[in-house]
């Protein structure tokens, strides 16, 4: 087996103007394409590109004609080094006038994530569910304002209750209401953090279903 036929075992060279997509989608190219791996290799606009060859039609790609497309997706960029690119860009033009090369392309983990798919919901959804989660810890913040600015009151007026000769007998019902404040601090409190709790695991998981930080304000 000559070293021609080795290569083309592993590699193929499409001469086209257009790359198909099995989605319908047409991408402009300069000169051809290039099967290698599971990965279709490819220039538009200057630019070098790869993506999956289960995404691309060949059979469709290989009957192309002169088809008004776009410009590829800038996310679809393969990238590589500036040395990297020129021998991959001779490599092609090689390919295109049919002289096998011997040369290797990078490994997969060179080409850049896919687009990632659009998160689930709506914006306006999320927007409310984040505003929802705001109310809850400005309400837990309310109440606890609330004890607190009670207890405090509470304690100026029996201290001023004092000052002026009354015994403690004689106030008991504010004692009892400064006690049971009190105790309800703690409460209020652990409510607040549980509410600021809730609402940084809402945005974690946001986070990682991709929702933008705008979605959330």
């Amino acid at each position: 087996m000559n070293i021609l036929l080795v290569f083309l075992l592993t590699a193929i060279t499409i001469p086209t103007p257009t790359l198909i997509f099995r989605g319908g989608k047409h991408v402009d190219v300069d000169g051809s394409v290039r099967v290698d791996q599971g990965r279709v290799i490819f220039l538009s606009g200057g630019a070098l590109y790869s993506v999956p060859e289960g995404e691309v039609d060949l059979t469709a790609t290989r009957a192309a004609g002169t088809i008004s497309v776009v410009k590829a997706d800038p996310t679809m960029r393969l990238k590589v080094s500036e040395a990297e690119r020129i021998r991959l860009l001779k490599e092609l033009e090689q390919n295109h006038t049919g002289t096998p090369s011997t040369a290797t392309l990078p490994p997969l983990s060179a080409a850049v994530e896919r687009e990632q798919p659009a998160p689930p919901g709506d914006e306006w959804t999320w927007r409310r569910d984040a505003q929802n989660y705001e109310e809850s810890i400005r309400r837990a913040h309310e109440e606890l304002e609330l004890l607190t600015t009670k207890a405090e009151q509470l304690k100026a007026h029996i201290a001023s209750l004092l000052s002026l000769g009354y015994k403690p007998r004689q106030f008991t019902y504010d004692s009892t209401a400064l006690q049971d404040t009190v105790e309800q601090i703690p409460r209020a409190e652990l409510e607040v953090t549980r509410a600021e709790r809730a609402f940084a695991l809402f945005r974690e998981n946001a986070r990682k279903q991709g929702v933008p930080p705008g979605w959330l304000r």
